[in-house]
């Protein structure tokens, strides 16, 4: 029997919007999602979220040309990355949409060694999925007409989510990125979630590692504005603190085990 399919309750704020881009993509023989952050709030309840991603399976550069046509506004593309942003008027007819859409290609990235950029090539929707940093943000929403609100979840970020838990994708999650530790302080905080115990095995490496030193000062000062800018900051620093001090202490207790 297969794995049930789940539709997602998406706000009638950006629905409209959301068919449109989906119907759209159908025409040119695209598969568009909306994806991430987005789809784990409103599976979470939270349907103030109206800041949406969107990728897709194709040339989502072609889809953004096709999108700025429809909406009458300019394209702001980034070839190098597979991305492109549009800023739409938020004056009627066209509430519905946000201010800024990102669309990008669907990806999967390689990384030559740990804190560098990542090498970026064309991918699936899966392979997209399983390059992001947590599974609750691994989930996506199929916007094609024939599929609209179906959810994409083959990670079980669904399941983690309702469980607390904050699962990495991948072992060498954090030591591809280490910012990811900096992020999972803040989901940890604001979603009052746990590591997942084969993540805080990994994080813990890392941190006694000291891979967050490799991440140069831009990348970690935007983590921490991020950061500032939760409703509870002081939550996910003190969340970050304690891993900290679980890691060393860690350490600690393995260099007196190897001194006997």
């Amino acid at each position: 029997m297969g794995r049930q399919r789940r539709i997602v309750k998406i706000p009638e704020a950006v629905r409209p919007g959301l068919e449109t881009i989906g119907r759209i993509a159908d025409a040119h023989e695209l598969k568009a999602y909306a994806v991430g952050g987005c789809v784990r709030d409103w599976m979470w309840g939270i349907v103030s979220t109206v800041d949406v991603d969107v990728t897709v399976e194709g040339n989502g550069m072609a889809l953004a040309q096709r999108l700025g046509e429809t909406f009458g506004v300019p394209v702001q593309s980034h070839p190098q990355f597979g991305t492109a942003t549009l800023e739409l008027p938020c004056g009627a007819p066209r509430r519905a949409m946000r201010r800024r859409l990102d669309i990008a290609t669907c990806r999967k990235e390689t990384y030559r060694e740990p804190a560098a950029y990542p090498r970026v090539s064309a991918g699936t929707l899966r392979d997209d999925l399983r390059r992001r940093d947590f599974t609750i943000n691994a989930m996506a929403m199929a916007l094609s007409p024939d599929q609209f609100g179906r959810l994409a979840d083959p990670f079980d970020g669904l399941r983690d989510l309702k469980k607390r838990h904050l699962r990495i994708l991948h072992p060498d999650s954090f030591v591809d990125d280490p910012s990811r530790i900096l992020r999972a302080a803040r989901f940890a905080a604001r979603f009052h979630l746990r590591l997942e115990r084969h993540t805080e095995r990994q994080m813990s490496r890392a941190l006694a590692s000291g891979l967050l030193g490799c991440l140069n000062r831009g990348r970690v000062r935007k983590e921490f504005e991020r950061m500032a800018a939760e409703p509870q900051p002081l939550d996910a620093l003190a969340c970050l603190g304690r891993w900290l001090v679980e890691a060393s202490a860690t350490t600690r207790h393995d260099r007196r085990r190897v001194a006997r």
